[in-house]
């Protein structure tokens, strides 16, 4: 008997959780990037490997949708990619759980989750412009 990986353990495990918290389908993750995105297939593969279909695309212009989520998120916080998911925007390689708690919670007045790398935390970003900061839960 060959023995598991615990990495594809861990990735069942993942799955499960994921779909008991969001619905019985994996969420879809909508990503585009720019042309000069270096690591944005790492990003992909890790949230695949995490119970997310990535749906990726490179694009020369970001869509309306795109820019006002990034137009309201703090400058040292904007990427070269950005997903969508369930309606909401993601910005840049933040953790799967900080997005599965997202979508668990399905705030209304929340616009897109960035990743600002200088204090390791994941920022909610409001439409009013707030941003509302916590240690990512990776």
């Amino acid at each position: 008997m060959r023995p598991i990986a615990l990495a594809t353990v861990l990735a069942g495990v993942a799955l499960i959780g994921l779909t008991a918290f969001v619905g019985t389908s994996r969420p879809t993750l909508e990503l585009s990037y720019t042309a000069d995105c270096q690591n944005s297939a790492d990003w992909q593969s890790l949230l695949e490997a995490e119970g997310f279909d990535v749906r990726a695309a490179q694009v020369s212009n970001l869509s309306l949708s795109e820019q006002q989520a990034m137009m309201t998120t703090p400058a040292p916080m904007r990427d070269c990619k950005i997903g969508r998911v369930a309606g909401y925007s993601v910005i840049g390689e933040v953790p799967s759980g900080d997005i599965v708690t997202l979508l668990q919670r399905k705030p209304a007045d929340v616009i897109a989750l960035a990743r600002d790398d200088q204090t390791n935390e994941t920022v909610a970003i409001h439409y009013d412009g707030s941003v509302e900061r916590s240690r990512s839960s990776q």
